[in-house]
């Protein structure tokens, strides 16, 4: 029986996405019932830092496209690999952080890092 318990994050498929993202972006995630990641991540994700945004956008993006997958297999009975969805959050969620004007500050440079997005503002990295 299909159920959220199974889904996020429990079927292999899920884990395998979960994995790849893991070693994309550096993030912690405790894998136990759903319920209890969820509570986990609204405690730990709540605050209005940035870096803890782009935490809560990246599970909601992977929810979402995990979600998405599933209907596809069901109703268009076609599937994609994990590595794809994977590869579609990590470009949406650098999208979506590029979009945001961001001053050049030490978080804003954090996040550029955590994603591996080049230079802020034409900074390099580095400075």
């Amino acid at each position: 029986m299909e159920t959220h318990e199974h889904l996020f994050f429990r079927c292999n498929y899920s884990r395998q996405c979960i994995r790849i993202l893991k070693g994309v972006v550096r993030f912690t995630w405790p894998n136990r019932a759903w319920a209890v990641d969820i509570a986990w991540a609204s405690k730990r994700w709540n605050g209005r830092h940035i870096v803890q945004a782009a935490y809560r956008a990246l599970l909601a993006a992977i929810v979402y496209h995990i979600w998405q997958e599933r209907n596809r297999r069901v109703f268009q009975q076609s599937m994609r690999p994990s590595s794809t969805i994977a590869r579609i959050v990590v470009d949406e969620m650098r999208q979506k952080i590029i979009s945001i004007d961001l001053p050049d500050s030490v978080s804003s440079r954090g996040l550029y890092r955590l994603w591996r997005i080049p230079g802020l503002s034409g900074v390099p990295l580095d400075a």
